[in-house]
């Protein structure tokens, strides 16, 4: 089981309201009820998430803090552990091309893949099957976050949109998301080739 998907039994139940933020744009920030300063990072809220692995796998959805556990410290998204080689290189396999920011950097939210697992993953991964780009990165930088934007509306929380990227200065849009995986920018993104038998040429 891949160590980025979601359990059922992870989830948390939580309650979103608006709370006084005086950095906000708007003097207000999206919050929890019972919101604790670790609830934040980069500027936005995060989405709660166990990390127990209890209950059953929920294939299509992406563990939050385990994605952004991976992307921060180039752990590999199926094993878990370093996805980096001896020279510091992190191996990265891509269903689709990195995405590019208005300066033309490369950008993902899928976290790397460990050389030894690259092989597995493309025999298990439809997505992968269909074809895949691998690469190696000298390293990543935070860009942006794949996040829910919600908007105030009569005193209530409205979705306004779903499943978003941004980069990390939308500061306004930043303070009304939730943000469910990391977004990073890949530092040095060169082509490898990875044979079957896992050796690189």
């Amino acid at each position: 089981m891949p160590y980025i998907t979601a359990y059922d039994g992870e989830d948390i139940p939580y309650q979103l309201a608006l709370a006084p933020h005086a950095e906000a744009t708007d003097g207000q920030r999206l919050s929890y009820v019972n919101a604790v300063p670790t609830d934040w990072m980069f500027g936005v809220l995060w989405h709660r998430h166990g990390l127990s692995r209890a209950g059953n796998p929920e294939w299509k959805l992406v563990n939050t803090s385990r994605q952004r556990r991976c992307m921060r410290r180039n752990l590999c998204q199926v094993c878990g552990q370093s996805a980096a080689d001896e020279d510091g290189r992190v191996w990265w396999v891509m269903a689709e091309p990195p995405g590019r920011s208005a300066l033309g950097e490369p950008f993902t939210n899928a976290p790397p893949t460990c050389r030894t697992c690259i092989p597995m993953a493309q025999r298990l991964c439809p997505r992968l099957r269909e074809g895949c780009q691998v690469f190696t990165v000298r390293g990543v930088e935070p860009y942006g976050v794949v996040a829910e934007i919600f908007r105030p509306v009569g005193g209530k929380l409205l979705i306004r949109d779903t499943t978003t990227e941004m980069p990390l200065d939308a500061f306004r849009d930043l303070e009304y998301s939730l943000a469910r995986q990391l977004i990073v920018k890949l530092e040095h993104l060169r082509p490898a080739i990875l044979t079957a038998t896992g050796e690189t040429r």
